[in-house]
């Protein structure tokens, strides 16, 4: 996954490429050994960075990005 590094700090490159495969936020923060609170703030910092105001728009910008 490519993403300007001033955009995305590594751990939330790391959860863009779990949400963009599908997994839940309790999935997601199993994986990576943190509560899912802290996803949840990953993802609004990510949203806020990226400029979309829901995960569905996160998620297709992610994918955007990715191609």
């Amino acid at each position: 996954m490519e993403f300007k590094q001033e955009e995305l700090v590594e751990r939330e490159i790391e959860i863009a490429g779990y949400l963009i495969q599908d997994f839940t936020l309790k999935i997601i923060a199993e994986k990576i050994g943190v509560n899912k609170k802290i996803i949840a703030a990953h993802l609004r910092n990510m949203m806020k960075k990226l400029k979309v105001k829901d995960i569905e728009a996160l998620i297709k910008s992610i994918k955007k990005i990715q191609e």
